[in-house]
């Protein structure tokens, strides 16, 4: 049995998000959605963390930074997408080398969108399984 893929979307403005969602539930991606990082850090500790995080640069209590960090914190790992309604040369290097799994700008080709999101998705599920594997052998 496959797993579901979990993504959340972390915003406080409806576009350029909606395109991401649609095309994220049309993947059969389930999607849940929170305003801020203080929202997202709890689900990413919770009992069934997302496999992704799309973001907006610029949120209420935080940045997309502040999420990396919680991600990269989190027991199970999660990779974040950094989502702008503008084009940002500067803030893509910036999330890049800062952790982010990439950047985009919607709207998008759909084609792009999708390889964008199953390749993070992928990457997750991987890292999830050496997790598992690894710390079963510690027993």
């Amino acid at each position: 049995m496959q797993e579901t893929i979990v993504a959340l979307l972390v915003h406080d403005r409806p576009e350029p998000m909606g395109f991401v969602r649609r095309s994220l539930e049309d993947q059969l991606i389930e999607t849940q959605c929170v305003r801020t990082c203080h929202e997202a850090h709890q689900i990413l500790w919770g009992h069934r963390p997302p496999h992704l995080v799309l973001a907006d640069p610029w949120l209420e209590d935080g940045t997309w930074q502040d999420l990396v960090v919680s991600a990269s914190e989190a027991p199970a790992p999660t990779n974040v997408i950094v989502v702008s309604a503008v084009v940002d040369i500067a803030l893509y290097l910036e999330a890049i080398q800062r952790g982010a799994f990439d950047f985009i700008v919607p709207p998008m080709p759909v084609p792009d969108l999708t390889h964008v999101v199953r390749s993070a998705a992928d990457n997750a599920l991987r890292r999830r399984a050496t997790l598992l594997l690894t710390s079963g052998t510690e027993n």
